[in-house]
């Protein structure tokens, strides 16, 4: 489900937000980041900030809207996000029910929560499934919402589809879970008539990520495996797509290349793949991350005689997300404008303290 790289994504963001934060007499650093100028032109076709009709491209389709909305619904994990930063309350959202996601009584997630709660607002109509399943169209239609905002989903053609008939669909510019959080931001902005404020989170959060980068300087141009153990006996590897690969890119840490040679599968739409333990060996980055949603499969994991006995592990070269909360496992997750606060300190000093012990 997870999520080539951010400097070549996100450059044509940044120019665009620069642009529009100028108009508005903002300046800020945005930090170091690019763009494909073909992902730029998937966040619309308007000529001026606020304008409208706007018309988004996206892999799915087309969705033109004709006035700026007032009732979006969102699906994904992380889509509220967007919204939510450039203070536009969701008419309906994903519910996260259950212990993995760290959510409250009603399905909101903590930083979903304190931005309702800084906004005034209510809490939306909260739609079944985290997002990640299959999308609940007649849910949808019962919100009636003016736009359907899911850049960063894995929602189908036949969902697009569906959708569309209930409200234009913003669905994910290139591939299934890999839209990072400058793109849903940016993405966002263009469809509320908000780029202006959509260049302003975007630059402050690129600036806040790079004075962290700055406070822990041997992250710099370290190669890092993202190692998930997901199930017993297998291990995924994060390549280059998955967000959280990009958001390590941008503290100084680049994706190790010579393990991405092991995908057995070389599936160009997946954003990780899978190994057995035996396979280990090939882990040959100066840092090893392991991501786990529970600390039992991530102890089993560290625990293996294969894994413990890996350079990496045993020059204490590994970091791991063991100290994290449910809520920030599932942050880093879905990393957004609104949940990379939550984890940016945490991932960094963590990272840092393995980066210092490459020889």
């Amino acid at each position: 489900m997870y999520i080539g790289s951010p400097t070549r994504r996100i450059t044509a963001f940044l120019v665009a937000a620069s642009m529009a934060t100028a108009l508005v007499g903002c300046s800020t650093d945005s930090g170091d980041s690019s763009a494909d100028t073909e992902t730029l032109a998937a966040t619309g076709s308007a000529a001026a900030a606020g304008s409208f009709p706007v018309t988004i491209d996206s892999a799915l389709g087309s969705a033109t809207i004709d006035s700026a909305p007032t009732h979006v619904a969102t699906w994904g994990w992380s889509n509220q996000d967007a919204l939510l930063a450039l203070g536009v309350v969701p008419v309906a959202m994903p519910a996260f029910v259950g212990e993995s996601y760290g959510a409250d009584a009603e399905g909101v997630l903590p930083w979903d929560r304190t931005a309702l709660g800084e906004l005034g607002a209510a809490t939306p109509t909260l739609l079944a499934g985290d997002g990640t399943g299959q999308a609940p169209i007649e849910q949808f239609a019962l919100a009636e919402p003016d736009l359907i905002f899911a850049p960063y989903s894995g929602i189908s053609q036949a969902e697009f589809d569906a959708l569309s008939e209930i409200a234009p669909v913003v669905a994910y510019p290139e591939r299934q879970w890999t839209a990072s959080w400058q793109e849903q931001v940016t993405i966002a902005g263009e469809a509320l008539g908000k780029q202006a404020e959509a260049a302003a989170v975007v630059a402050d959060t690129e600036k806040n990520i790079a004075e962290v980068a700055v406070k822990y300087p041997a992250l710099k141009d370290k190669s890092i495996t993202v190692a998930l153990p997901n199930e017993p006996g297998v291990f995924s590897v994060s390549k280059d797509d998955d967000v959280r690969v990009e958001f390590l890119e941008q503290l100084g840490l680049v994706n190790e290349e010579s393990i991405q040679q092991s995908d057995p599968t070389d599936d160009a739409e997946a954003v990780y793949f899978d190994l057995s333990y035996e396979k280990a060996s090939a882990i040959a980055s100066d840092v090893l991350f392991v991501v786990a949603y529970d600390k039992p499969s991530l102890a089993a994991f560290l625990a293996e005689p294969v894994i413990a006995e890996l350079p990496v592990v045993a020059d204490g070269r590994t970091a791991s997300t063991e100290s994290f909360s449910v809520e920030k496992n599932f942050a880093f997750g879905g990393l957004t404008v609104l949940t990379i606060p939550v984890v940016l300190d945490d991932i960094a000093s963590a990272l840092n303290a393995a980066a210092e012990n490459v020889a």
